[in-house]
């Protein structure tokens, strides 16, 4: 697991974005798209990756930035 590594995943109140492996949201949101957008910003400016999860938990996309 990557120290630099955040997830968007379905939280009970919309979209909530993580650091991978942690339990509280760094963001949460009302739209999918908006968490993704925050998620990508979180992980370009940390050189990470970002895994998008559906509403069933299962991943949809994954990106990799580079440092």
């Amino acid at each position: 697991m990557q120290r630099n590594s955040f997830v968007v995943r379905a939280s009970e109140d919309g979209w909530m974005v993580q650091r991978e492996g942690k339990k509280s949201p760094v963001s949460t949101h009302r739209k999918k798209d908006t968490a993704v957008r925050r998620g990508r910003s979180m992980a370009k400016r940390a050189g990470g990756t970002l895994k998008i999860k559906g509403r069933n938990g299962k991943i949809q996309a994954k990106r990799s930035y580079a440092a």
